[in-house]
């Protein structure tokens, strides 16, 4: 078998280096060569939980193993009158590392290992049918441009036309690490969410800011211009955002240090939340597949994309390695939806959060605000989506999830 993997995010290259473990010939279309990917702006300030480290390990990736790469905490507060704070400690710390070194060293990675990459850009259904000549499936990773038009919308699934959140980022000096040192979420009620992780870029440990805006909300001033021409303006227009919004942030800014780490490491843009449907046929009896980004586009509000990228790139490289029939559409079918069975409850969780704030959802974290094991318990569930779900689907599932985690001894 022969399989065409187009992309080189989370999603292609797990996928591509799981399939050379299991000695599937592959090869790997990508637009860009490792230092174009990091000399590029960032795409994406990305954590990867525990459950995509063991994941790592079992593809031999350890360069980011070190725990000076690590955030164990998770620190959440609601800000506003009669606002609430709690943290937490994950069973197993989390690693946010600079995306672009990330996606770089295991593309080089791919080609130490007898990979070779091809330097393609596939932009339409036209390079895709080329591919499928060459190919027996066609898997797309690539969740940007024309290429995701060949996998229409899948509107029961996709409950948003437009963009619930404007981003606008950037990786900062001058930030203190919160105490304990982790990742920390602040949300603003009816303006949006400012996520400040501590972060490992190219110029070493940094903050990553991000913005997370409500459309016409009161950080609309921040994410509604194009900044790269002055990032020097853009630092201190974030500044003076978490200075109005976010105090305890503010707190562990230091002004006269506070400033881009390089003027490229600034983001901004938006994102649809979609499901496409997640596979389609090129020519004669060969299809494309779609994974990642490419079939689920999520809000990086739960900071699920990349994880949730990374699981369904090793469920697809199982379902290859057993498969023994044509890659048909009802292959293409089958195997997509076993992989929204753990997709659903990231997408449904992520959805829940980016809209209006549904009561049981306040009393959750009012819980983990007065009880440290409901606090540890939320914290933990970032890395198991479904029973987070589970946790939040209703009132009645989140009085039960309170219940449960009341009734273990607290380990803080």
């Amino acid at each position: 078998m022969s399989i065409g993997i187009v992309g080189t995010g989370i999603s292609g290259l797990h996928l591509a280096l799981r399939l050379r473990q299991f000695g599937i010939d592959t090869t790997l279309y990508t637009a860009q060569e490792p230092d174009d990917i990091r000399g590029g702006p960032p795409l994406n300030f990305v954590t990867r939980f525990d459950s995509t480290r063991e994941r790592e390990s079992a593809l031999g990736v350890t360069a980011w193993s070190s725990e000076a790469y690590d955030n164990a905490w998770m620190h959440l507060n609601v800000e506003g009158p009669g606002g609430i704070s709690f943290r937490g400690r994950l069973p197993k710390p989390a690693s946010s590392v600079d995306f672009r070194m990330y996606l770089a060293t295991l593309l080089e990675e791919y080609r130490r290992r007898g990979g070779d990459p091809v330097r393609l850009r596939v932009a339409d259904r036209a390079g895709l049918e080329r591919l499928a000549e060459r190919h027996d499936l066609v898997v797309v990773a690539a969740g940007r441009g024309a290429l995701t038009e060949v996998f229409p919308r899948d509107p029961a699934r996709s409950p948003y036309l437009s963009a619930p959140r404007h981003l606008a980022g950037g990786l900062f000096h001058g930030v203190r690490p919160p105490e304990p040192a982790g990742m920390t979420m602040h949300m603003v009620p009816g303006a949006g969410e400012i996520h400040a992780p501590t972060y490992h870029s190219f110029t070493g440990q940094v903050t990553a800011v991000l913005v997370e805006a409500v459309p016409d909300g009161p950080f609309g001033a921040l994410t509604g211009r194009d900044h790269r021409g002055d990032p020097d303006g853009f630092a201190k227009e974030v500044l003076a955002l978490v200075t109005a919004h976010a105090p305890a942030l503010r707190e562990r800014v230091d002004e006269r240090d506070f400033a881009l780490a390089r003027p490229v490491d600034l983001l901004q843009g938006a994102v649809v939340p979609v499901v496409r449907r997640g596979w389609a046929p090129l020519t004669g009896d060969r299809y494309a597949l779609a994974v990642g980004d490419a079939w689920i586009t999520n809000d990086p509000l739960t900071a699920q994309g990349a994880n949730l990228g990374s699981a369904l790139a090793f469920h697809l490289a199982d379902a290859l390695r057993e498969h023994t029939g044509p890659y048909d559409a009802a292959f293409c079918h089958a195997v997509s939806e076993r992989m929204w069975r753990i997709a659903r409850p990231v997408v449904d969780w992520t959805n829940l959060f980016i809209g209006p704030p549904p009561a049981h959802l306040g009393t959750l974290l009012a819980a983990a605000a007065a009880d440290q094991r409901v606090a540890d318990a939320f914290v933990a569930h970032l890395d198991r989506p479904d029973a987070m779900w589970r946790g939040l689907a209703g009132p009645e599932s989140t009085d039960e999830f309170i219940a449960r985690a009341q009734s273990v001894r607290s380990a803080v």
